[in-house]
């Protein structure tokens, strides 16, 4: 078969979203023999013709909806999202207190860490606060503002000055986009005010990001490597030791 014929490409990669539901910008180029960024802009093709909806690192079906839900982006690298929540919570020890902004790897995290006593937990999310509720040690912090209903979360000036108002030992971050150079990124700017926020206001900063975020980029840019201490992640293709991280970034493979 001649993938070299964009067309022929771009109707495999439909054909393979209709059976999995999702694919994956480095699997496909594997797979085809050719570059990441053809993969790109195939997937660009395909979303202007709103057959797909691009994700970090590659694409879901359009039967996912253009803004996809939060249960449903829950669904995606699901296991490699809990290996990533179960590491990061090993650093988290009693007495701790720490940020943690909202995405489906925090989540995952909080459900952990939500049996480690006399923590201290700063969240924007509702959906994450509740997770500590059955704990009676766990001094609970809702930060407030303006209320994304689909998202579960606050944003906005007014959580801007609330968080600036705590100091914490650590942030627990998601992170939308990891790039090797130049960061951490996400796609929604207000989400990225937060965690930059947060950051700011902790002595310790711990990135979750499952592999297949590795090595792309977002439109909004949350933080330099120089303000974050670790980066949890996977690392499905055995591609990191390949990738210009700083040699001073704390990277623990889960």
């Amino acid at each position: 078969m001649d993938y070299s014929n964009g067309s022929e490409r771009r109707n495999i990669i439909l054909e393979k979203l209709k059976d999995s539901g999702q694919v994956f910008v480095n699997e496909l180029a594997d797979e085809f023999g050719v570059s990441q960024e053809t993969i790109r802009r195939d997937l660009n093709k395909l979303e202007e013709l709103r057959h797909i909806k691009k994700i970090h690192g590659g694409a879901v079906s359009a039967q996912f909806g253009f803004e996809l839900e939060f249960n449903q982006r829950a669904k995606l690298a699901e296991d490699d999202k809990k290996n990533i929540a179960v590491a990061a919570a090993k650093l988290i020890k009693p007495g701790d207190s720490l940020f943690i902004d909202f995405g489906t790897t925090t989540l995952e995290f909080a459900r952990i860490i939500s049996s480690i006593p006399q923590l201290t937990v700063f969240t924007n999310s509702p959906v994450i606060a509740n997770l500590f509720h059955d704990s009676s040690t766990t001094d609970l912090i809702l930060i407030g503002g303006q209320f994304g209903l689909s998202k579960m979360e606050c944003v906005g000036p007014v959580t801007l000055q609330a968080i600036s108002s705590f100091y914490a030992d650590y942030a627990v971050i998601g992170a939308g986009a990891v790039s090797p150079e130049s960061g951490i990124m996400d796609q929604d700017i207000n989400e990225a005010a937060v965690a930059r926020q947060m950051i700011k206001q902790s002595n310790n900063s711990i990135v979750l990001a499952d592999g297949h975020k590795l090595d792309s980029r977002a439109t909004s840019h949350v933080a330099h490597w120089k303000e974050i201490d670790c980066l949890v992640t996977t690392d499905p293709d055995k591609k990191i030791k390949k990738m210009n991280f700083p040699k001073d970034l704390n990277i623990i493979i889960a």
